[in-house]
């Protein structure tokens, strides 16, 4: 264990919340790692494994086991109320609230959150709900993930490949609050990690990359969930064509108008045209043809969507600035339609 480390909770242990925890133990000098379960029918899962986490490369690969993380069961009689210094989130975006609600006056000013999610509004939910006094809430951070991992089993994950990144950035909600000393801790943390091979990007390139792949996921996952089809399967049909183009005009407007924006430096002050959207939508298809987007898969399992956070927030925001979003508000409320019906 490094000599200045501080303890790292993990909340969220689906494929990404496993990939991120096997990654950091097995860190030279890592740092102590708790695992926060929500329930004791989890922890009693992973006693069955070993209480280990194994990751593969590949379909094929060999399992690598890491074992002796910390674990906690939260709502138990045996809670800690120790300070949570740096706190790594995977749940789904919908979840955000409810799930770090158990552990909200253990986080404060001297914490950093780490969201790794898909989608855009989680930090204004966060401050709305849980840290509305901008004196003790915790530093936030985003971080893009670009690996294809699955769950094999709980506990399991298999990454597809080593050619994924993640992008990671400090979320600058109020630029001018500089007064602020940042705990670089998880960041330096997570960029020691080959494995996971992340890249810091400042918050305006951050912001960039996370409008880009919410475009991508504003158009991938509610068609596949829709269609029940995988990624690759929607540049192949001609009908939806028409669709994605009247969605990519109003995500285009929306952002075109975010006033967080006006400040972004870009070489190409074209980046957010529906064309170069439509760009950003076509290599994610590409490059994610054959897999199962995450809300067809909540729909098939039953469980909430994250479409509030994904098409939602386009619509939220584009009310906010006279965007009238037709066709993203028709598509979500398909998706709630659809979602109702498979829960």
């Amino acid at each position: 264990m490094a000599a200045n480390s501080s303890p790292v909770y993990i909340l969220g242990l689906g494929s990404i919340g496993c990939f991120v925890a096997h990654s950091l133990h097995s860190l030279a000098d890592n740092p102590p790692i708790t695992l926060l379960l929500h329930r004791e029918s989890l922890y009693s899962e992973f006693t069955s494994t070993g209480q280990k986490i194994s990751l593969q490369v590949g379909d094929d690969g060999d399992p690598d086991d890491q074992s002796g993380f910390n674990v906690e069961v939260l709502g138990s009689d045996v809670t800690p109320t120790s300070p949570i210094p740096c706190l790594i989130v995977t749940v789904k975006s919908s979840m955000t609230v409810d799930a770090i609600k158990p552990v909200k006056e253990r986080l404060g000013r001297d914490s950093v959150i780490c969201l790794f999610q898909n989608g855009m509004g989680q930090v204004e939910a966060l401050n709305e709900q849980l840290f509305p006094d901008p004196a003790t809430r915790p530093t936030y951070m985003f971080g893009i993930v670009r690996h294809g991992v699955y769950l094999k089993a709980a506990f399991q994950a298999v990454l597809a490949g080593r050619n994924g990144c993640v992008s990671l950035g400090f979320v600058d909600a109020d630029a001018s609050d500089v007064s602020r000393p940042r705990n670089r801790f998880l960041i330096d943390t997570l960029l020691r990690s080959t494995a996971l091979n992340c890249q810091e990007l400042e918050w305006t390139c951050l912001l960039r990359d996370q409008l880009f792949k919410l475009a991508a996921n504003c158009i991938l996952n509610p068609l596949t969930a829709l269609l029940d089809v995988r990624n690759g399967v929607i540049a192949e049909m001609a009908q939806v064509r028409p669709l994605i183009n009247r969605l990519l005009e109003e995500i285009s407007t929306v952002f075109g108008r975010l006033p967080e924006l006006q400040n972004l430096a870009t070489d190409d002050p074209s980046c957010f045209s529906p064309v170069s959207l439509e760009a950003v939508v076509m290599d994610t298809i590409r490059k994610t043809a054959g897999n199962s987007s995450s809300m067809r898969e909540d729909i098939r399992q039953g469980r909430p969507t994250e479409i509030e956070f994904i098409n939602g927030w386009i619509i939220k925001r584009g009310r906010e600035l006279g965007v009238d979003c037709v066709a993203n508000s028709s598509l979500t409320e398909l998706i709630r339609s659809k979602s109702s019906l498979s829960r």
